[in-house]
This record gives structure tokens, sequence and C-alpha cells, in this order.
């Protein structure tokens, strides 16, 4: 037999729900945060957006590091052309008290290797700034610098590498950009974003990668 209702004792609770009326339990995880793009929606291309998706944008110090390394790599054309140098200097005939030539005493061979030594070591240096700057850097999104200091080159909507033809002009814009006032790479250490001019014209961002 069911016992009358007491207005005065409390309602029962259903032991499977121990908390009534919809309040939260009192132990909750707590939500994951990106911890590199903070909380909300960022908009697409800005630092917050890149953090989020793809990963920490890298700051000035690594970058010079990785473009030093990539200069450096680039002087190896240097020696040939210093070869060069050295045998044409050798090779210049002599000069009398008046500054005239003395005929017989220059060596037109010797003057013709150093000529091409020089050649040689300006295509070498070329070479390896589009080998390593335009088509490595563009299709793999590191050149030599950038992979030995953990750092990449991506696309700064979609964090994919940009290509040769957007890192060439990249490159060139950047080049012509330093002729004038030497902003292009300086020009990061105030943006809010962290590009250079460079990389905003061509939308591109670096991030810091594991090295390997």
């Amino acid at each position: 037999m069911s016992q009358p209702f007491d207005p005065n004792q409390p309602p029962a609770q259903n032991p499977q729900q121990p908390y009534a009326g919809g309040a939260p339990a009192p132990y909750q995880s707590a939500p994951q945060v990106n911890p590199y793009g903070g909380g909300g929606q960022a908009f697409p291309g800005s630092k917050a957006y890149v953090e989020q998706h793809f990963g920490p944008v890298s700051g000035f110090g690594r970058r010079a590091g990785a473009l030093v390394i990539d200069t450096l790599l680039s002087l190896i054309g240097i020696i040939p052309m210093v070869i060069g140098a050295v045998l044409l200097v050798m090779a210049a005939p002599d000069v009398d008290e008046l500054g005239a030539t003395v005929d017989g005493t220059g060596d037109g061979g010797q003057a013709a290797i150093g000529g091409l030594l020089i050649a040689l070591g300006i295509l070498l240096t070329i070479g390896i700034q589009v080998w390593n700057r335009i088509f490595r850097m563009g299709r793999t999104g590191q050149s030599v610098g950038k992979k030995m200091l953990g750092l990449k080159l991506i696309n700064e909507q979609t964090g994919q590498p940009i290509g040769a033809m957007q890192s060439f002009l990249r490159e060139l814009l950047g080049g012509l950009i330093n002729q004038v006032v030497y902003l292009s790479y300086l020009w990061m250490l105030w943006d809010d974003n962290k590009q250079t001019l460079a990389d905003k014209i061509v939308h591109s961002t670096v991030i810091d990668v594991p090295k390997s």
C-alpha cells in the first residue's frame, strides 16, 4: 500500500540522476584548446589561423639563421671565382716604366682558363640558389638552411608548400624590395603575422617543424 503524499517531505531523487534540474556534474574535463592558436575562430591567413591549423609561426632569429646557412652554401661558387681571378692576375702581361704592356710576357691560355673559372663560379652560385631557394624550397617547403633549423615555408591558408613559381616570385620580390630599402626581411619584426613583405605578396609564412 503506497504512503500518502506528504507536502512537508522533499521530493525523492532518482539514484541514476543525483543532480536534479539539469545541473552540471561537479567534475568536467577541461575543453581541449590548441596551445598555439588560442580560442575562437581565426581569420584565414592570420598568425592565429596558421598556428591553429599548421603549427607555430617561426620567429626572426631562426629564419635569419636559415638564411645565413643558405647564403654560405651558395658561396661555394666563390672558390672557382677566386682561383680564376688569381690566374688572370698571373697571366697579365708585364708593363714598362711608361705603363705600356711588354709584348710576349702575357699568358693567353692561362688568362682564358681564369676567365672560364670565374664564369663557372658565377653559374655555380646562381645554380645553387635556384636549386635550393626556388625548386627545393618551393616543392618541399625547406631549403637546406630551413631543414637544418626545423623550419618550413608554407601557404598561409592551405599549409602546403607554395611551389617553385611562387617561391621564385617571393625571392625576386624580396630582392627587389631590399635593393631600395632593406625592409622585405626586417618587416617581420613588427608585423602582427610575422611575415616579410615578400611573404605577404605571395601569401606565405614560415612555421617551426621537427628537425630531421
